[in-house]
Parts: structure tokens; C-alpha cells; sequence
């Protein structure tokens, strides 16, 4: 299973960023060989005073 580097990741975010600013990167890492050690990052769907957290969020699935 992957691993992620740090045990807990948070972060501060400030008011009227732009869109696209990097909020937070987090990084995992799995033992694998080839594809099977790819790490692939996504936000399960939640709500935020009553709006999809995807509205204001989102990952690169890639690079976390």
C-alpha cells in the first residue's frame, strides 16, 4: 500500500487566493515495481457550508 511521507498534512489557507495558487502538496510513495508503484492523489467528495469541496479545491491527480 502507498505510503504517505508525513502523518498529518494541513495547511493555512488565506482569503481571495488565486485561482490555481498551491494550497498544500502532499507526497506518497509505494514499494512497487512499474505500475502497480504509481500513486494517483484525489479528494473524496465532501461538503463545505453546503457547497461541494471541489468548489473550492482541487488535486493534481498526478503529483498530489
Amino acid at each position: 500500500a502507498p505510503v504517505f511521507w508525513e502523518e498529518r498534512y494541513s495547511a493555512r489557507v488565506s482569503e481571495n487566493n488565486a485561482a490555481g495558487a498551491l494550497v498544500l502538496r502532499v507526497r506518497a510513495s509505494d514499494a512497487d515495481w512499474g505500475e502497480n508503484a504509481r500513486v494517483r492523489y484525489r479528494l473524496l467528495e465532501g461538503r463545505v457550508r453546503g457547497a461541494a469541496v471541489s468548489s473550492y479545491v482541487s488535486v493534481q491527480a498526478e503529483t498530489g
